[in-house]
């Protein structure tokens, strides 16, 4: 039975909306070339912003962006689980059989902007888009998000993706392909979930992500992406997870020194 809340609705429309886009860019002649350029003028603009944004796309760090989540709603941790590697197995099945060249192998290198490393091959899908729409899917479907706050982070993860076109690297097929792999393997996730009965009822999902997540959001700072214009996003990163595990800390340690002990199934109840 399918999700009918209006932030679900939200993510099935941009889905097909996504979809029809990538078919009419694919469709229409130079239309893929136009908007790259359209979309990678922003980049000279706001170069810091730019490297930031798709750095925070970066799966290490989009890692580290889901710790207040998974502290707040620690049950996030199968669906996070199972649609991480349904996305990574969709991305990196497609990426070497395709094989698109990324546009500094196609373009001279004074017919665009490039900011950052330089990428030639494996352009689609783009692995950041995946990554930031399997993110926003995950706060939407896990969380359960109203219209405005799915909204929200449906334009966040829009951004994110935008920001491989603006650094020079993807072309817009490629951004559109991996909102629509980030969305669905959401979906994807929740649908197994729902049958899976053992791994929703299972704890161990819960500690493995939590760790996962922490050890991301902490060790950002000395994580490279390629963007070094972009460090402020790392270290936001850092910032954050570290504020938000002291925060956890005082809600938790109270039950485990009157408890001895904390156990899972209560991680993310209110006291």
């Amino acid at each position: 039975m399918l999700d009918t809340t209006a932030g679900m609705k939200l993510a099935y429309g941009f889905i097909i909306t996504a979809s029809i886009a990538l078919i009419l860019v694919t469709a229409v002649p130079h239309a893929r070339m136009s908007l790259f350029h359209a979309f990678n003028n922003l980049g000279p603009l706001a170069p810091a912003f730019w490297s930031g944004l798709s750095s925070l796309a970066d799966t290490y760090l989009a890692l580290g962006l889901l710790l207040p989540a998974l502290l707040w709603r620690p049950r996030l941790a199968a669906l996070l689980l199972l649609s991480a590697i349904l996305a990574t197995l969709i991305t990196h099945t497609l990426k070497p059989i395709l094989d698109v060249s990324r546009p500094p192998a196609v373009l001279a290198a004074d017919a665009f902007h490039l900011i950052g490393h330089r990428l030639d091959h494996g352009s689609f899908p783009s692995g950041h888009a995946v990554t930031a729409f399997t993110l926003a899917g995950m706060l939407i479907i896990g969380l359960r998000l109203s219209f405005g706050w799915a909204l929200l982070a449906l334009i966040g993860a829009s951004l994110f993706a935008i920001s491989r076109m603006a650094v020079g690297v993807h072309w817009p097929t490629d951004v559109l392909a991996g909102s629509v792999i980030g969305l669905v393997s959401v979906l994807l996730g929740q649908r197994m979930l729902s049958r899976w009965h053992r791994l929703r009822r299972a704890n161990w999902p819960i500690p493995v992500a939590l760790f996962i997540s922490g050890t991301c959001a902490l060790s950002a700072p000395w994580f490279s992406t390629g963007y070094p214009l972009g460090i402020w996003a790392n270290w936001g990163v850092a910032i954050m997870g570290l504020c938000v595990l002291l925060l956890a800390s005082q809600r938790y340690w109270p039950v485990y020194r009157n408890r001895k002990r904390l156990p899972l199934r209560d991680l993310g109840r209110p006291e």
